[in-house]
């Protein structure tokens, strides 16, 4: 197994707390227009746990000259997948279920994991402390969000469009898998 250099590392950092950034923006904008309570409450949940992932990844960023805040100017790659993301789900409540917990938030959750199989405990151990937490984090965002999900995709009418959306969605997602691949 090949470990990270550190500047690998802070790359990978960099890169998440960007992508937590922009997945705050869309989840916490789709948060209004989810109709079902407990869709909503675990989105906003969610879109909550994002915006800390971010500052949790930022607080890892070194702070020498230039600065953290010079490796989180979001690339175009990264806002032109967000965007298609957006276009793709319409005003669908059941594709952006889909989306945020079936797409983004497990391919997310596999560069975490790979990441760190990817440290050591003596080297990284701050990385690991963070990566750890995210990987929870996650797996409780995940979790939580199984019964709101299927109960959205019970209507006819969103399972419908998720699944006509399918294509369109796996597309626009495998922008995310491209952004994290490391």
């Amino acid at each position: 197994m090949a470990f990270l250099t550190a500047g690998e590392s802070v790359d990978r950092m960099a890169t998440y707390c960007r992508i937590e950034q922009l997945q705050f923006g869309l989840l916490g904008g789709w948060v209004t227009d989810l109709a079902e309570p407990t869709a909503k409450l675990v989105m906003l949940s969610t879109a909550d746990h994002c915006a800390w992932r971010a500052q949790r990844w930022f607080e890892m960023l070194p702070t020498a000259p230039p600065g953290p805040d010079a490796l989180l100017t979001g690339t175009l790659s990264e806002l032109e997948v967000f965007s298609r993301l957006a276009t793709a789900v319409g005003t669908s409540q059941g594709a952006r279920l889909v989306v945020a917990y079936r797409m983004l938030l497990p391919t997310l959750l596999g560069a975490l994991i790979a990441h760190l199989e990817s440290t050591t405990a003596v080297a990284d151990a701050p990385v690991r402390r963070i990566l750890g937490i995210a990987i929870t984090d996650l797996e409780n965002d995940l979790s939580a969000a199984n019964g709101p999900t299927d109960l959205v995709l019970a209507r006819p009418e969103e399972r419908l469009w998720a699944e006509q959306s399918e294509a369109q969605l796996v597309a626009a997602t495998s922008g995310i898998e491209q952004l994290l691949q490391f």
